[in-house]
């Protein structure tokens, strides 16, 4: 896939929109598949991340996603950009985010995403590593 942002995946009905207006306007279903297939995760683990049901995920079906799942979507997929910015490569980021880090107590960066809180540590972390800064 390489490094396309959200709205490169998504086309023309989102260029130009500010995050906002895109999760306000809400995601279609199909980019929890992109997600999928971004992160080279399965559903179920890109489920778990996003705090939704395979069942309710099946209610979306074909669908715009409510304005919640949108948002955590989005930010889940800007962290994925975020990564493959500082590591240079999607495979390098994948292997970053699935693997145990002593900086988040040896749990994967990935895990961290099921929270904005989360999310943002791992942006911090992320911060960090670009500019040398080893703690």
């Amino acid at each position: 896939m390489g490094n396309a942002t959200i709205t490169d995946l998504l086309g023309n009905q989102y260029s130009g929109l500010t995050p906002l207006e895109i999760v306000e306007r809400g995601l279609p279903s199909y980019t929890v598949e992109l997600l999928v297939e971004v992160l080279d995760l399965t559903i179920d683990e890109v489920c778990r991340i996003i705090h939704v049901s395979r069942r309710t995920l099946a209610r979306y079906r074909n669908r715009t996603l409510n304005p919640h799942l949108s948002d955590h979507i989005l930010m889940v997929y800007n962290v994925y950009e975020r990564t493959v910015e500082v590591m240079e490569s999607s495979e390098n980021a994948k292997i970053w985010l699935k693997n145990p880090n002593k900086v988040f107590r040896f749990r994967r960066p990935l895990d961290y995403l099921s929270s904005f809180a989360g999310s943002q540590e791992v942006l911090d972390e992320l911060g960090r590593l670009q500019h040398g800064v080893f703690v």
